[in-house]
């Protein structure tokens, strides 16, 4: 085919050409896989990075550290599943106004009248700190 084919023969000729420069490139250096077959400190890095990405992954699998007991351990998986359901039960409460905290998030008229008594409380104490012998009265008697 490629002796009757002219245009097969020419794209395989680009290809070879195209790969007769890459290899030169990467035999030179050039490029993050010459470097690596070049650069012997970067060929040590890579290889300590594997050696402790496989430590971690063993600690992980046995089940050591937060990490691996969090990927590990049944019962603390058990333990936020659960968690997590209460929180989800919570937020449903809370969106659908239940509770005092559910009210507040979606009572206009509770939370003015909280806002209001919490401005009266701040201004009685106010008016305590300022004149107390008007609020208090001590009396001591004996018989």
């Amino acid at each position: 085919m490629l002796l009757k084919d002219p245009v097969a023969y020419t794209r395989l000729n680009s290809a070879l050409g195209d790969l007769q420069q890459m290899t030169a490139r990467i035999n030179a250096g050039e490029g993050s896989l010459g470097r690596l077959l070049k650069d012997d400190a970067l060929a040590k890095s890579l290889s300590a990075t594997s050696g402790n990405l496989e430590q971690v992954t063993a600690k992980l699998n046995k089940g050591e550290g937060s990490a691996g007991k969090l990927l590990t351990d049944q019962e603390l998986y058990d333990r936020f599943n659960s968690f997590a359901a209460r929180l989800d039960r919570l937020g449903e409460t809370l969106e659908k106004g239940q509770g005092s905290a559910g009210q507040l998030l979606h009572d206009k008229q509770l939370y003015d009248n909280i806002n209001g008594a919490s401005s009266e409380l701040r201004g009685l104490i106010g008016d305590i700190r300022k004149d107390p012998k008007k609020y208090l009265n001590v009396r001591v008697s004996i018989f």
